[in-house]
């Protein structure tokens, strides 16, 4: 035998071994992302578990005849090996609460800085007060009643 033929039938044997296994990649039902380290628990002859992988792929032989695929914070996934596709996607699970109650109190204040808050406003009592020296309101020149006012006061200054 030449060893073409050797390297031929190996490479049939590897192939054949390949083929005998099913990719899946396991996904969020909502968001698609792929999920790492689902626990892939291999119903056959013997019960064997695997792992899915950062990408959320995993292997199943081709001998299986049911799978549950199961991770913390999903709801866990019965299939038959007829029902498997591609991409198996798990459901997140959901805990409710009732009702929550939350109880509150007001902070107290410190003697300290209330004797500050007070001082303050005693200071600000004795503080001169500044007023306009001209006040004048923008928005009054644009009223029909201001203006006649005005034309009023004008005359009125003019006869007195």
């Amino acid at each position: 035998m030449s060893v073409r033929h050797v390297l031929a039938s190996i490479g049939l044997m590897v192939s054949l071994g390949a083929a005998a296994q099913r990719e899946c990649v396991v996904v969020d039902m909502e968001t698609g992302v792929p999920l790492s380290g689902v626990v892939v628990t291999v119903d056959t002859a013997l019960i064997s578990q695997y792992r899915s992988n950062y990408r959320g792929e995993f292997t199943v032989p081709a001998e299986a005849d049911s799978i549950v695929l199961g991770r913390q914070g999903y709801l866990s996934r019965h299939l038959l090996c007829s029902e498997l596709t591609d991409t198996v996607a798990l459901m997140r699970t959901f805990n409710a609460i009732r009702e929550v109650v939350i109880y509150g109190s007001m902070p107290q204040v410190s003697a300290g800085i209330s004797n500050m808050l007070g001082k303050l406003k005693e200071e600000n009592k004795y503080m001169p007060r500044q007023t306009p020296v001209v006040s004048f309101d923008f928005f009054s020149i644009f009223t029909a009643k201001k203006r006649k006012r005005t034309e009023k006061r004008i005359k009125a200054l003019e006869n007195y």
